[in-house]
Order: structure tokens, then C-alpha cells, then sequence
């Protein structure tokens, strides 16, 4: 398509891929600049991001295609190109940090591709505030667990104590943090912080399996109060204050283990969410429990108008739905409009994941604003049901799982569901992460100063071994000094150096092992950082991200300066053996080789 740079040379974008830039150039046949695919999207609406190009695609560059792409940007040509994306509000140097609002990508997802987008709505489209929607779920939930008679008086919620990804051991009444492989590299008992030695003590020959009933993912929000106030009562049942102190109607016998109170507390913040009064609190005030961004109404508008079909698919039922969605986002639209137009299709009461698992639900078309129901047959654009199924939705836009994205903040009900039985695109929405990605940031000096030690720790243990290694060789009578181009050393003074050396990796190793306990203590003073666990591997919690959710983000609105059009790419994954590692090189002129590699830099 024709345009104009900021310097008023006309251009037109070529269709032609190139190393995944779409490349402009001027009437007069030279390369002013390279245009990226989000300046297209900026300059160009319509335009939709070029596929990959494939291996013979790839041969393009050569003379049958006329083109001879620039391989270095002279400084005019960075120049135009730096006013080009500055004229369509795109920043034109290189971040010098993590965007926290960024939208990031486990697989490429191509929105040029989408059809269709589903949203869900609960910590997602309405952005509640945690701290205060979790304090009053707190409350209704401990309200309800003292008219049962449980002794919580004193008790109060801890924000930090429990954050979205921690596993509950019902069984020893702990909180774990995992690995990606199921490892447990942090935990509390309670309220009290497990040790390294008892962590290895009871976790040590077993590995977390979601699968077992055992143990519970809490993967939501919604999870602090409960994970809060669960750890809380287990300090009690510990000192026996919860038998000690309980009023009638308390049932010691339903209430004696670990995991009979954690039944306990979770069905009572089923209680405080859905039949209790914490609802009716939001309604009658829904500002003070709802961040209020007028960017998301901007982003689902530009969404409509690339022709996007849009639908909320909620659990709530419709008398919450409509009040908290009416009282959001009618004062962000154009005059006129209501929310309800926002959307081609609006399904409350889903029962998610049921929604996504059966096609034998009820549907019901909403037949009154009131909330009364008749029983209807399918779903149909530009009305309002509940009940139904996630193939009714496909049928009805006719869209194949491919060209729907579903967003929402439930790891399993939204993103797992979805994509595992679908094979819907998926966007999970990670309300924390922001702190999460600024936390990395501001933590950046810390892990360069890990890496480091962990560099010089290696290399002492390298030598450490080497010397181990030669010592043992000459005392069982075989040559250890062969590989050495120094005269041999007596074993005494090998047994000295040994010494020396193993005191200083314990040394170093203990000052590891005091970062490590340390590092991320500013984004969560008792977990860390959220995406991790350990310094080099990467959570649980994570591993269920980039196994279900194509991308992730913070808050719908941060779709809004990519443009409906965008294509969010995957970085490329990296091996264990495909890394710029720092090594040690050795010579072992006994084998020929001149550099050979003795050990290489590494972190647990």
C-alpha cells in the first residue's frame, strides 16, 4: 500500500518477506529504511504480518528477484527510519528495560489470523483491585469458618504469604514452591519457612504431580485468601489452639489432618464467592473494587473495527455481569453505546470448564434485563445467553479453534481447557506481572553478581577436581600427572592444595546459597520470583504458561499500541547445549588437544 515517511517521501510496503522484516522502498528504487511489521500494522491497518519464510523463500535474495536487500542501515537511512516509527508513536531505539505492560509470546500467534476473541470476565475485563477484593473474600470466608465454630479471631490476611502458582500439600499442610520438573525448592509449613534440610527430608524422593489429589495448584487470584487463611489454621491445629479453642458446631472429627481443613477452608470460600454477600458488596460500589482503564474499551474498539468478532464468556451470572460491565466500561464508549455492544455474543453462567469439555449443556437466551431465561437451541450474533458450550460458539461465528483466541486468567478453567480440548489460541492475563517484570529489572544486579560468583565458583571446582583426580591416580599407582605440562607435585602438597580449594568453594557456595535465598525478595518476600525457581529454571507455575497459554499479558489493555493485526513472536528456546556458555579451557597435550573443555559455567 502507498504512504508517506515523515521525511514526505513516498513509499510502498512490499509483500516480500525478508529475514521476518517487511521492507519499503522509495519510487526512485533505493532502501530508505526497514519497516517492521508493527509499523505496518501502525501505517497500514489491513496489513497482516508475513508468514515465516520458508528455506526456498529464503533463496529470493538472490539475482532472479532483482532485489539487493541493504545488509548494514547507513545513517540517512537510520535516520528516516527512526522519524518513520516515531510518526507512528512506535519507539524507535531499543528498550533499555523489560516492558511491564508488554504482551509476551511462549508460541507465535499471528492476530491477522484471529476471527474470533473471546474474553473472560473476572480478573480479566474487570480488573479488580487484589488487595481489596481478596481482604473482603478473606473476611466473608473467616465469617463463614466462625459460624462453624473454628477459633479465627486474631487472624488476618497476609497478601505476600501466598501468590498465584504456590502448591498446597494437603497432606503435610504446606506450601510449596516447584520447578518445572515437579522439584520442591521452596516451602513453609504454615506460616514458618521450611529449611533447605527439610525440604530434602521430605520432598527429596518425590516430585509434584498435579495429577494426585494430593496437591492443590492455586491458579488464580482468587487463591490468596484461601492459601492465606489455610496456612494461618494450620499454625493453629499445630499448637492445638483450633481443637482447644473451637465453639460449637465445630466438628473435631471433619477438622483433625491437614487435609480435612483444607476442605474445610476451600469450601468455605466457595461460600464467601458465590453465596455469600461479597457479590452484593461489589455491586452496590463497583469503583472501589475495580481498577478503571479506559485503554481496554480503546483496544476491544480497535478490535471490532478489524473485524474481529468479539464475545464475553463468564461465569457470573447476568445481574453481577451487568452491573459491574455497565458501570466499567459505558462511560469509556461513544455516546450512545452500550457494552453489550462491544460484544457479537454474550454467554453468562458458562460453568467453566464444563463449557469447554461437553457438548450437552442447556442453553438459555436471556429474555429480560431483569435475568429471566427461555430455553433456547443455539447461540446467535448480537444476543445474550447462559449455559451452553464452546462448539456452539465456533458454530455460531464458524471459526475453527485456530482462529479463536480465548483470554482469561484461570491457568485451567480458561487457557488449559481451552487449548487442550480445542486447540483454541490462548492469552492468559497475569495481573501481577507487572511487578513481576519490573522486579526483574530492578533485580538485574543481583543475578549478574550470582552469575559471576557462580563462574568463579566453577572454576575453583574445576581445578579442585582436576587436582582430586591426579591425587588418586598417583596413590592407586597410575600416573596423575600426565596431563600436566608442570613438574608432578608431591601428594602432600596436593592433599594442601585440596584443602585450600575446598574451602574456598564451600566458602563461595555458602555465600551462593545466601543470594539464592535472597534474590527476589523485593518482587515476594517469602517466594521470590514468581517465573522462578531456582536461579536458572523457571517455575511451575511457568511451565503451565508456556505449555497452555500461547501469550500472556497483564491486562487487556496492553493489546492496544500492538494494533489488532500484530504478530507476537516466540523467542527461540535455548539448549543446554546450544548457549554461550563461559568455559574453562584445559590443555591435554597428552590427547592432542590443544583447548579442551574441563567444565562449564552452570547454576542449580
Amino acid at each position: 500500500g502507498a504512504g508517506t515517511s515523515a521525511s514526505g517521501a513516498s513509499v510502498r510496503v512490499s509483500q516480500q518477506p525478508l529475514a521476518m522484516r517487511t521492507v519499503a522502498r522509495s519510487s526512485a528504487g533505493v532502501w530508505p529504511f526497514i519497516l517492521t511489521a508493527a509499523a505496518c500494522s501502525a501505517l497500514h491497518p489491513p496489513f497482516r504480518s508475513p508468514r515465516a519464510p520458508t528455506r526456498s523463500r529464503m533463496a529470493f535474495l538472490s539475482a532472479a528477484d532483482g532485489i539487493t536487500p541493504p545488509t548494514l542501515l547507513t545513517p540517512q537511512k537510520t535516520r528516516d527510519l527512526r522519524e518513520l516509527l516515531e510518526g507512528a508513536n512506535l519507539q524507535a531505539e531499543t528498550p533499555s528495560t523489560l516492558p511491564p505492560k508488554g504482551v509476551f509470546a511462549t508460541r507465535s500467534l499471528n492476530m491477522g489470523e484471529i476471527k474470533c476473541i473471546g474474553y473472560d470476565m473476572d480478573y480479566t475485563l474487570i480488573d479488580y483491585k487484589m488487595e481489596k477484593w481478596e481482604e473482603r473474600a478473606y473476611h466473608y470466608c473467616k465469617e463463614h469458618l466462625r459460624s462453624k465454630g473454628f477459633p479465627v479471631s486474631g487472624l488476618h490476611l497476609d497478601p505476600e504469604l501466598v501468590c498465584r502458582g504456590i502448591i498446597v500439600d494437603t497432606e503435610q499442610g504446606n506450601l510449596l514452591k516447584a520447578d518445572r520438573f515437579g522439584y520442591v525448592r521452596r516451602g513453609m509449613h504454615g506460616t514458618k519457612q521450611l529449611s533447605d534440610e527439610k525440604i530434602r527430608a521430605e520432598y527429596s524422593q518425590e516430585a509434584v504431580d498435579l495429577r494426585d489429589s494430593r496437591w492443590v495448584f492455586l491458579n488464580t487470584m482468587f487463591s490468596v485468601s484461601e492459601g492465606c487463611l489455610y496456612a494461618q489454621l494450620v499454625d493453629r491445629l499445630d499448637s492445638g489452639a483450633l481443637l482447644a479453642d473451637a465453639q460449637p458446631p465445630f466438628d473435631a472429627v471433619r477438622c483433625s489432618s491437614y487435609s480435612q481443613l483444607y476442605q474445610a477452608v476451600s469450601k468455605a470460600l466457595y461460600k464467601a464467592h458465590v453465596a455469600s454477600r461479597l457479590k452484593d458488596e461489589v455491586m452496590q460500589d463497583p469503583l472501589s473494587f475495580v481498577h478503571l482503564d479506559p485503554a481496554t474499551c480503546e483496544a476491544l474498539l480497535d478490535q471490532r473495527d478489524a473485524g474481529k468478532k468479539l464475545a464475553l464468556v463468564t461465569n457470573s451470572d447476568w445481574v453481577y455481569t451487568q452491573k459491574v460491565m455497565s458501570s466499567i466500561y459505558n462511560p469509556f464508549l461513544p455516546a450512545g453505546m452500550d457494552w453489550t455492544n462491544l460484544f457479537d455474543l454474550v454467554v453468562v453462567s458458562a460453568c467453566k470448564p464444563e463449557f469447554f469439555t461437553t457438548d450437552r449443556r442447556p442453553v438459555y437466551e436471556l429474555a429480560t434485563e431483569d435475568g429471566y431465561l427461555r430455553q433456547h437451541f443455539r447461540f446467535e450474533e448480537g444476543k445474550i445467553f447462559a449455559g451452553g458450550n464452546a462448539r456452539m460458539l465456533q458454530k455460531c461465528f464458524q471459526v475453527t479453534g485456530e482462529e479463536i483466541l480465548y483470554v482469561g486468567d484461570h491457568i485451567f478453567s480458561d487457557v488449559n481447557m481451552a487449548k487442550k480440548g480445542l486447540r483454541w489460541r490462548t492469552c492468559l492475563i497475569m495481573q501481577e506481572l507487572e511487578k513481576e517484570v519490573e522486579g526483574l529489572s530492578l533485580g538485574l544486579e543481583k543475578q549478574n553478581a550470582i552469575r559471576q560468583l557462580f563462574s568463579v565458583r566453577n572454576q575453583h571446582a574445576a581445578v579442585l577436581n582436576r587436582l582430586r583426580n591426579d591425587l588418586t591416580k598417583r596413590l592407586n599407582g597410575r600416573d596423575g600427572a600426565g596431563n600436566s605440562a608442570s613438574p608432578p607435585r608431591s601428594a602432600e602438597d596436593s592433599r594442601k592444595d585440596i584443602e585450600t580449594l575446598q574451602g574456598t568453594v564451600e566458602a563461595l557456595n555458602d555465600e551462593l546459597d545466601q543470594l539464592l535465598r535472597e534474590e527476589g525478595g523485593h518482587v515476594n518476600k517469602y517466594w521470590g520470583y514468581m517465573s522462578r525457581a531456582g536461579f536458572a529454571d523457571t517455575s511451575h507455575l511457568m511451565r503451565q504458561i508456556q505449555k497452555y497459554a500461547d501469550i500472556y499479558t497483564s491486562r487487556v489493555s496492553n493489546f492496544l499500541p500492538y494494533t489488532p493485526y500484530a504478530l507476537f513472536s516466540s523467542p527461540r528456546h535455548a539448549l543446554a547445549h546450544d548457549m554461550d556458555y563461559s568455559q574453562i579451557f584445559v590443555k591435554s597435550t597428552s590427547y592432542g588437544a590443544e583447548n579442551s573443555t574441563a567444565s562449564s559455567r552452570g547454576a542449580s
